[in-house]
């Protein structure tokens, strides 16, 4: 993986620091989110590092929260202003979860489970999307207790196909999301 650091650049900034740091997460898992070698690999002395981080440890929990920003806050907000009923809004998120990077939620996952404050940052990851898929399928008319059922279910499905699905693939397929909005959407 080359350096993300170009010519003539005297100082990184935190947002290179963290988008580096969720390709060399997604790359190379997360025991490679160490000061020394992502200096090393970036052309600069720990100095630049640690002027953005306390520690290895805070840099790593900085990525997860990079890493829910772009993958929960910014598809969120994509989905409800791109889209204006909440089944419209139901169908776009799935289509943008198909499309999600599976190689970086594994190491996620892995860090999760090496990690206590990493495991929180996932679990708050998990249920805001839960909820924000129970909030659709209220806004559908199921109440609350069904929304939140059904919206766990999604989820579920969801998950489980990015890390089951077959190599190469890289989207939902059309049947897959008609049969979701089939079978747990649609009233």
């Amino acid at each position: 993986m080359p350096s993300p650091r170009s010519a003539g650049q005297n100082r990184l900034s935190r947002e290179t620091w963290l988008d580096f740091g969720l390709a060399v997460l997604r790359d190379d898992g997360p025991h490679a989110l160490k000061a020394d070698p992502l200096c090393k690999r970036m052309g600069v002395s720990r100095g630049s590092f640690y002027w953005h981080f306390d520690s290895a440890g805070s840099f790593a929990l900085a990525v997860l929260e990079r890493w829910e920003s772009i993958a929960t806050d910014q598809i969120i907000r994509a989905i409800e202003e791109a889209e204006a009923d909440a089944l419209a809004r139901l169908r776009c998120l799935l289509t943008k979860v198909g499309e999600l990077d599976i190689g970086l939620y594994q190491a996620i996952s892995t860090l999760g489970a090496q990690d206590p404050g990493a495991a929180q940052v996932l679990r708050r990851v998990h249920e805001r999307r839960v909820a924000f898929v129970a909030s659709l399928l209220a806004a559908l008319g199921f109440d609350a207790a069904e929304a939140a059922t059904r919206a766990q279910l999604i989820y579920a499905w969801a998950m489980g196909e990015l890390l089951t699905r077959e190599p190469g693939r890289n989207a939902f397929s059309a049947a897959q999301i008609d049969a979701v909005e089939r079978l747990l959407i649609r009233r």
